[in-house]
């Protein structure tokens, strides 16, 4: 197998690495995570594999240059793919995924605003009519919301917007700083425009959280050395795995949808 894949990249890249590794970190689900063992592994590439910070940069510029790409081009390739008839279904799918994801985190940092602002009702700038209500609806086993108006909820350290992108940004790093299947320069991108964030935000979190993961692979991979290419393959079978578990999945909701029709 490894014979098989050293000839294979042998033969379209030659000895260029480089190359290679960049290439291959710009593929979506495999991107740093996949190319900083793969450009490293001797028995791939024998006396041509890259060191450790080569490695690391080759990778990290493969998969960070599609970022800006990403961030600018997502909404409108979606809205296109949403109004043919070809691609609709498939338009409607990535961004359903993508606004799921999105909803987790923006459910995530409602309830951590409600909690700070029921943790620190004291020292927000309300009048004592208005604390004796919140303190009244604190002590209500079945309560989940301070009801007072927005406006009132503002404390000292700023309002719901400057917590809510605080939050936000801070999400989408750790999505994308921890090196998993599926969690990150594209899947991140795409999340941070569904989130709202600019273009400048939504880079420089994306690209940050991109180069922790990537410092995390390059940790592992000097600790195991040639052993790496070991999680590599694991990574792209959970990455195969992956894929034929959702087409399958879409084929079987398919025939369902016929049957039912």
């Amino acid at each position: 197998m490894t014979a098989f894949i050293e000839q294979l990249f042998h033969n379209i890249f030659g000895n260029n690495v480089w190359l290679a590794t960049i290439l291959i970190a710009v593929i979506p689900a495999i991107e740093l995570k996949g190319a900083i063992p793969f450009s490293m592994s001797s028995q791939i590439w024998g006396s041509e594999a890259l060191g450790l910070f080569e490695a690391f940069f080759a990778g990290f510029l493969g998969s960070s240059m599609i970022v800006p790409v990403l961030v600018l081009l997502y909404r409108p390739i979606i809205n296109f793919l949403k109004k043919t008839k070809l691609f609709r279904k498939l338009g409607n799918k990535i961004e359903g995924k993508v606004d799921k994801k999105k909803q987790k985190i923006e459910d995530k940092i409602e309830l951590e605003y409600l909690a700070e602002s029921k943790g620190n009702i004291d020292n927000l700038q309300l009048d004592d009519n208005t604390k004796e209500q919140v303190n009244l609806q604190k002590s209500s086993d079945n309560q989940d919301t301070i009801a007072i108006d927005e406006k009132d909820l503002v404390s000292t350290q700023g309002d719901k917007k400057v917590f809510s992108l605080k939050k936000k940004i801070i999400s989408l790093f750790l999505f994308v700083a921890l090196p998993l299947p599926f969690t990150g320069v594209w899947t991140g991108a795409c999340i941070a425009v569904a989130l709202g964030l600019n273009f400048w935000q939504s880079t420089a979190t994306v690209v940050l959280g991109n180069a922790v993961a990537g410092l995390i692979v390059m940790v592992v991979s000097a600790l195991f050395g040639d052993a790496t290419i070991i999680f590599l393959y694991a990574f792209l079978a959970i990455i195969v795995a992956g894929l034929i578990f959702f087409a399958t999945r879409a084929i079987v909701y398919m025939i369902k949808k016929k049957r039912k029709s």
